[in-house]
């Protein structure tokens, strides 16, 4: 395993499971985001299995370092999608 494919496999990890482990508390329900947070779970843990059974992932340093940055973000934001989104009307 090289190490371009380690670190996408340690950030889909810690991408999926602190997604997984996001708690709402007194934060709105929104179905969109919701959606999205679903959709990143599902693709995160979908490479990290890929690469732990090695299916032929292709796991290049662009796409760990793009990894990387999204789990920098989601984990600053405590796992809340909204938060990593946060889009503004102009």
């Amino acid at each position: 395993m090289t190490t371009s494919t380690l670190v996408t496999l340690l950030c889909a990890l810690l991408i999926c499971t602190r997604l997984l482990t996001f708690r709402r508390r007194d934060a709105r329900y929104r179905l969109g985001y919701s959606c999205t947070a679903w959709l990143l779970i599902a693709g995160t843990g979908t490479v990290a299995i890929r690469i732990l059974t090695q299916s032929g992932y292709p796991a290049g340093w662009g796409i760990a370092l793009v990894m990387a940055v999204l789990a920098w973000l989601v984990w600053r934001a405590r796992g809340n999608v909204a938060q990593v989104i946060k889009l503004r009307r102009l």
